[in-house]
């Protein structure tokens, strides 16, 4: 897949813009782009599997997945969140991360701090969007049904039971829609219906997020992962010499880099895995979703793969790290024929066969 969209969103003055400065800092400076007034910045993710392959084929390229971190300009002028303004631009995200100011005594707007409340008036923010739009959309279909056009009525339907959902205060994604109905009703990119992960943006005196009982309860009742960080301080570390990270960090009682654990978080939230391809001229990692077969791999790679699919050869990663090569593998009899509908498993090593 292209690079992993993760949108970083919240309340304003929540830190966000810190939080994204966190996460595309370098030794070298901060790697961004702009477009339209957002941010983006794209960064490598790190995996030690697949760096450790890279050593045994020394291939002509090298190409860890990627992300691409969206620091989300709200609208100057609009009343609260402004979502739905934005709201074809943030229907391209894959997940959201929800930034939640966990630090000092007053929010943004003066108010005494609520991290909890700050979450939910957000993700509030994000169905009332939803709903404007549902309701636009019914009634519309309502006016053409009245002029006896009842093509539309399937995907009223659906959009009857959202609106249900959302009245209901439960969000699309948590609804229990079949595949069919997700489908048709995927065009609308609802915002309700993506993935979020929660980013608590502490203070320096507390790094790893101890204090954040309340909002990580409130996000454990929310089914929603949250990673904790002070956004300044990893921004710090960051910009220090590769050498130097880890001896800050460790005084910190942290383990890895923000963008490290936000991107493992990530992965989590949205239930992917990675693959691997590997060869003299190119190792590369590949993201697909945790359950996805060997045709759906194939086609990652190429869509010509997938539709020429004959068998996947597979070998985890940790056995061929074992045994150094591929022929190594073959001979050990540990290399694997699977079919189509072989479910991929995280770190598979895979080479496509296939019809030309």
């Amino acid at each position: 897949m292209a690079a992993l969209m993760l949108y970083l969103i919240g309340a304003r003055a929540a830190g966000k813009t810190a939080v994204f400065d966190a996460l595309v800092q370098t030794p070298e400076g901060p790697h961004f782009a702009t477009k339209g007034g957002h941010r983006l910045g794209t960064v490598k993710v790190p995996d030690a599997r697949l760096a450790a392959l890279r050593d045994i084929f020394h291939p002509k390229k090298y190409i860890p997945a990627e992300v691409t971190f969206v620091d989300v300009a709200l609208p100057a002028n609009a009343e609260g969140s402004g979502f739905g303004q934005l709201n074809a631009f943030l229907g391209e995200a894959d997940a959201f991360a929800l930034v939640v100011q966990s630090f000092g005594e007053t929010d943004g707007a003066g108010k005494p701090l609520d991290p909890v409340a700050q979450l939910e008036s957000i993700l509030l923010d994000l169905a009332m969007a939803d709903l404007e739009k549902i309701e636009r959309r019914i009634e519309k279909i309502e006016q053409e049904t009245k002029r006896g056009l009842k093509q539309g009525l399937p995907e009223l339907a659906i959009l009857q039971k959202c609106k249900a959902g959302l009245d209901a205060g439960r969000a699309l994604r948590d609804l229990d829609l079949p595949a069919d109905d997700q489908k048709q009703i995927s065009s609308f990119c609802f915002l309700s219906q993506k993935r979020v992960l929660v980013v608590a943006n502490v203070g320096d005196a507390d790094p790893a997020g101890a204090h954040c009982g309340p909002l990580r309860e409130a996000c454990r009742a929310k089914g929603l992962d949250i990673l904790a960080f002070c956004a300044p301080l990893e921004a710090e570390i960051a910009a220090l010499p590769p050498a130097d990270q880890a001896g800050f960090l460790k005084d910190y009682g942290l383990t890895e880099p923000a963008r490290t654990r936000l991107i493992q978080t990530a992965y989590h939230t949205l239930n992917l895995i990675s693959f691997f391809t590997v060869g003299e001229d190119e190792v590369r990692a590949w993201t697909i979703r945790r359950g996805d077969h060997a045709v759906t791999a194939a086609g990652k790679v190429h869509t010509d793969l997938a539709r020429g699919f004959i068998r996947a050869e597979t070998v985890s990663s940790e056995i061929l790290l074992d045994k150094k090569s591929l022929a190594a593998c073959r001979e050990a009899g540990l290399l694997r024929l699977e079919g189509k509908n072989y479910e991929v498993q995280d770190g598979d090593v895979i080479e496509i066969r296939a019809n030309a």
